[in-house]
């Protein structure tokens, strides 16, 4: 009786196999995306590189007095408008694919190198916005003054567990060196976000404000009791706020999955816990107005961010004449910016709480 057939005997038994390959593809990781969807999206005719939004002082009493009979009054109010501008910048990307590759791949290429590259834009357009809002309150906790006097300070960082310093750095060091229980989020600390808002007189959007946080805090929010006791579904006017999930205290929350982590170093991402203390996550409570995405409608430099146009070149030319390659790529013309002006007493209609999450 002969010897076995094994992929060693004979030797080049494993060079005679197929493998079969199923032509169905597995299902992608997906990034859940939301921030762009909470900006104030601007079209703008014009060209030039950075669009100017305009924004009138808050009320004020200071301007309002008694009118005697007959006097003219000489107390005259004054509307100040302040402005911010948004620089514009021009991103997108390219790929090729070969006629070769498309004649034999299994798998429709240029089809999934379409499909994977509008994610990309995607992504790329909610980072942009992402870091854009985290840089614009960085390091402010001594920027903005609130309330009925002047001494009161209106803190737009906030850090779990820590009761605010007035420096962002030395209270971003003692949320690092926090336990992860006494670092997560809680609804006492929700309750600060929100509050803080609403003393800054921040409008709301469609009346509720919407806290973007990440799956590893949505965790942590669910298992708290009094949230628990509490918390409901959100049930009217879903389709307002993407992807909600709890509605609470007039906020409601939102994962994000592309949030912006730290580990050690303030203000860098950073997502590698290197020394086991855990990671920090920073999550957007916003406002209406918060920030903007304006872009160009003239499509010479491209389309919009939310919706780019892929071109694919897929037909002979003079530079290659035999159509050998395919190119796919996509362009826009945008940028990202909080909406915080220059007008005196204007604040940020958004805050970053940062904490760590008991996820592991």
């Amino acid at each position: 009786m002969g010897a076995a057939v094994t992929t060693s005997n004979p030797a080049d038994f494993v060079n005679r196999t197929q493998t079969y390959f199923n032509p169905k593809l597995l299902k992608e990781l997906d990034f859940n995306l939301v921030l762009a969807s909470y900006g104030t999206k601007g079209a703008f005719p014009a060209i030039g590189t950075s669009i100017r939004f305009f924004r009138p002082r808050a009320a004020k009493t200071a301007y309002v007095a008694a009118i005697a009979e007959g006097v003219t009054p000489t107390n005259l109010s004054e509307v100040a408008v302040g402005y911010v501008d948004v620089p514009l910048s021009q991103r997108g990307a390219l790929a090729t694919v070969t006629d070769l590759t498309q004649a034999i791949d299994l798998i429709n290429t240029v089809q999934q190198y379409v499909k994977t590259m509008s994610k990309d834009a995607a992504l790329d357009l909610d980072t942009i916005v992402r870091n854009a809002l985290v840089a614009g309150v960085l390091n402010s906790d001594a920027t903005y003054k609130s309330g009925p006097t002047a001494t009161k300070q209106a803190y737009f960082e906030r850090f779990a567990s820590v009761v605010p310093t007035g420096v962002s750095a030395t209270d971003f060091a003692s949320l690092s060196a926090a336990a992860l229980a006494n670092a997560k989020m809680t609804r006492a600390r929700h309750l600060t976000c929100v509050t803080q808002l609403k003393a800054a007189r921040v409008p709301t959007i469609g009346g509720k404000y919407v806290a973007a946080v990440a799956p590893e805090v949505m965790q942590d929010v669910r298992q708290d009791t009094d949230w628990l006791t509490s918390a409901q579904r959100v049930n009217n006017g879903q389709g307002l706020y993407k992807n909600a999930e709890i509605e609470l205290d007039g906020c409601v929350f939102v994962p994000n999955d592309n949030t912006f982590i730290e580990d050690e170093t303030y203000g860098t991402y950073d997502d590698v816990d290197n020394d086991g203390d855990g990671l920090i996550y920073n999550n957007l409570y916003l406002g209406a107005d918060a920030f903007g995405i304006p872009q160009l409608t003239n499509n010479k430099a491209g389309g919009s961010p939310m919706g780019p146009k892929l071109i694919v070149l897929a037909q002979p030319d003079k530079a290659d004449p035999l159509n050998l390659i395919t190119s796919i790529g996509w362009k826009t013309y945008y940028g990202c910016k909080p909406f915080i002006t220059n007008v005196a007493g204007d604040v940020p209609h958004y805050l970053n709480f940062r904490c760590k999450a008991s996820f592991v």
